[in-house]
C-alpha cells in the first residue's frame, strides 16, 4: 500500500514520527558513527551513550565495574531511538517492534563499547 505524503504534510504527529526517522536513515545511508564517551572522575565513570537503552544495559555497566561508581546517561542521540537488548528484539513489544532504529545485533556493539570504556 503506498502513501500519499502530500496527504500527510499537514499532519503534525504524521511529520513528528517520520521525520527524526528519515533522518536517522539518511545518518546510516552516509556511514555517519554515533559519538559515545566515558567521563571518569575518581572512582566514579559517567558512560554517555546514544539512545533510550534499556536498564540491562546500566545494570551490565555496573557488572563490568562493581569497584566503581558506573552511572549512564542516554538520549545523547536519539536517532537510534529504543536500544534494545537481544532478547528484547526476540519477545517482541513496542520498542523492538517498530520504535527502535536498530537492529538485534546492537546489543554486543553496545555491551563492547561499555566494556572498553570501563577498562581504560
Amino acid at each position: 500500500m503506498k502513501t500519499d505524503l502530500k496527504n500527510k504534510a499537514d499532519d503534525a504527529i504524521f511529520l513528528t514520527n517520520t521525520i527524526p526517522k528519515i533522518a536517522w536513515l539518511n545518518h546510516c545511508r552516509e556511514g555517519k558513527k554515533i559519538d559515545i564517551g566515558c567521563l571518569s572522575l575518581g572512582r566514579a565513570r559517567i558512560l554517555h551513550m546514544p539512545g533510550e537503552l534499556f536498564v540491562e544495559y546500566q545494570l551490565a555497566a555496573k557488572a563490568e565495574r562493581p569497584d566503581l561508581f558506573v552511572a549512564m546517561t542516554a538520549y545523547g542521540d536519539y536517532g537510534p531511538e529504543y536500544i534494545c537488548t537481544d532478547i528484547a528484539y526476540e519477545e517482541g513489544g513496542y520498542e523492538s517492534s517498530g520504535a527502535s532504529g536498530v537492529a538485534s545485533e546492537s546489543e554486543k556493539i553496545v555491551m563492547t563499547t561499555i566494556k572498553k570504556f570501563l577498562q581504560r
